[in-house]
């Protein structure tokens, strides 16, 4: 009896550690895999940047929205993207949306793609640069400088607050 019990008893764990391995799969593997869209911003950021001549000819512009928008997007609604990096390409302007971003009041990251294949903008936010240029309109001061890669290119961004025309 004591055998059949112990038998009845590994077959019983046998059944249950696969089970339990399932699950451990079907778990994200960290936090930062499921978080795709994330914003921290204290200040406010938004606006439209156009380059400066140190920009190669692949940026047309970075369109960054407001923290309403983010939060939206975030939310799950994608009625309007609170980036939008527009691109130069053979056949005119591409506007590339986000597949996933992180920005904060110092940096912004956004990943997306074009037909041509992925598209990666890696950029810093200077305060004291967006402070100048909004205090000083038509001012050229580099506010968002990095690098953007499309294509299998990286090339260096160095975008200004754009205030119209």
């Amino acid at each position: 009896m004591r055998r059949l019990l112990g038998a009845v008893t590994v077959l019983g764990l046998l059944a249950v550690g696969p089970c339990e391995r399932r699950e451990d799969h079907a778990r994200p593997q960290s936090s930062r895999d499921s978080v795709v869209f994330r914003h921290d911003l204290t200040g406010d950021v938004s606006g439209e940047y156009r380059p400066t001549e140190a920009t190669g000819p692949a940026v047309a512009s970075l369109f960054i929205g407001q923290a309403t928008a983010f939060a939206a997007w975030e939310a799950g609604d994608r009625r309007a993207p609170p980036l939008i990096l527009t691109l130069n390409a053979p056949e005119g302007e591409v506007r590339v949306l986000p597949e996933t971003y992180r920005i904060t009041d110092a940096s912004v990251r956004m990943t997306g793609a074009t037909p041509e294949g992925q598209v990666e903008l890696e950029a810093r936010i200077d305060q004291g640069a967006l402070a100048t240029a909004r205090r000083n309109l038509g001012d050229r001061t580099v506010v968002i400088s990095g690098t953007v890669q499309a294509g299998g290119r990286r090339s260096p961004v160095a975008l200004t607050a754009w205030n119209g025309d």
